[in-house]
């Protein structure tokens, strides 16, 4: 695949995964984290660190990455700052951590054991699901947040990030092939380049004002119709399965 038609694809994918990962929905309650208190300063290996780094990670998903100061992850995790100074440099080291806390969990999430659970193609209805679960939380923010103020921790994870997705795209390509539900005939290229243009709109920070359409709505179709463009009949017949499996789980809550 072209070098410049899959890096838009992985940057489209990354703004999915790296600010958040498709597991994460603020899953900790932030009030579970008050036991660091006592907790971080018995702490001498890196379980506790990595707990407290994921506390911090919700933080900045519900408050924002840029808004949430030294101070609010000491109020909110009701440790002292020099508690938190002994773990950490600074906001930017914090950042850094955070977001390789991230990266982790997205090397977990999407290792070829777990893309064969998921298959292919729940593997892209799911990455649809999380993008208009997400919109109107902090997870776009943080995206851009992280690009603007922590430029240097942006670019240090970058080469890892695409690493992981070049890999993820690759299997789940092949997988889906291999199992009958993408199609061998197609250009793939041209649709992963069709696809990224038209998502091209979530990575602005101000959604434009004269859409027609509701924002979930395009995204459904736009994700929808890749998929059916690159998978077979059986490809498609899965996607529906799994749109009505969905859209009934919807009505019983």
């Amino acid at each position: 695949m072209g070098e410049i038609f899959l890096s838009l694809f992985l940057h489209f994918i990354s703004f999915v995964y790296l600010c958040g990962t498709m597991e994460t929905k603020c899953k900790r309650n932030v009030s579970m984290c008050k036991t660091f208190s006592i907790k971080v300063m018995a702490c001498e290996g890196n379980h506790l660190k990595e707990e407290l780094v994921g506390c911090i990670s919700d933080l900045f998903l519900k408050y924002g990455l840029r808004s949430t100061s030294m101070d609010d992850m000491a109020n909110h995790l009701k440790v002292s700052k020099k508690t938190l100074y002994q773990i950490f440099e600074n906001k930017e080291d914090v950042v850094e951590q955070v977001m390789y806390y991230r990266l982790e969990n997205l090397r977990k999430e999407t290792s070829p054991e777990e893309l064969q659970k998921i298959g292919p193609v729940r593997f892209l209805y799911e990455i649809k699901r999380h993008i208009i679960d997400n919109l109107n939380t902090r997870l776009p923010a943080n995206y851009f947040d992280l690009k603007k103020y922590h430029p240097e921790v942006n670019r240090r994870i970058e080469a890892e990030k695409d690493q992981i997705m070049k890999s993820v795209l690759n299997e789940i390509l092949s997988m889906g092939v291999e199992k009958g539900v993408f199609r061998q005939d197609v250009d793939m290229e041209l649709q992963v380049y069709i696809f990224s243009r038209q998502m091209s709109f979530l990575e602005e920070q101000e959604m434009p004002d004269d859409l027609k359409y509701p924002v979930p709505l395009l995204v459904s179709e736009i994700v929808d119709n890749f998929i059916r463009a690159i998978a077979t009949p059986k490809g498609i017949e899965e996607l529906e399965r799994i749109g009505r499996a969905d859209c009934a789980e919807s009505l019983s809550y």
